[in-house]
């Protein structure tokens, strides 16, 4: 989810610097993009990131500090935004560190639907043998 690609992003400029988020600001722009691509070895364009700090905004994660020419530029993020980059840094910690089994409980617990239709599939060949096999 590259909102929180943005927020990171922020967060760690924040933590590099020794500054509070009230001092940061922030554009979106090409220079971001290969920012955030290079950290993260992902491949967003500036539309994704667009879209992206639509939806900070719309959950007032990032505000602008001032309008000016470009929607995107002079960003600057809120204490919301802080917590909920903070909660997804944590969560994706906690996330990684899980063991196998913890690992493969939440995949089947993901796809419980899937491993209910194998089940049920299987069980309506296994009693079409039986009753074709009774003839």
């Amino acid at each position: 989810m590259p909102e929180f690609k943005i927020l990171s992003n922020i967060l760690d400029y924040m933590e590099s610097n020794g500054t509070t988020y009230k001092l940061v600001d922030v554009s979106i722009s090409e220079e971001l993009v290969k920012e955030i691509n290079d950290a993260n070895k992902t491949s967003f364009t500036l539309a994704d990131l667009h879209k992206a700090a639509d939806k900070c905004l719309a959950h007032e994660w990032l505000k602008h500090n001032y309008l000016g020419e470009n929607k995107y530029s002079n960003l600057s993020i809120t204490p919301k935004g802080v917590g909920a980059a903070r909660s997804k840094q944590k969560s994706d910690e906690l996330k990684s560190s899980r063991s196998f089994l913890k690992k493969t409980s939440d995949y089947i617990e993901d796809h419980k639907g899937l491993f209910i239709a194998l089940a049920s599939l299987s069980g309506l060949v296994t009693l079409a043998i039986k009753i074709l096999g009774d003839k």
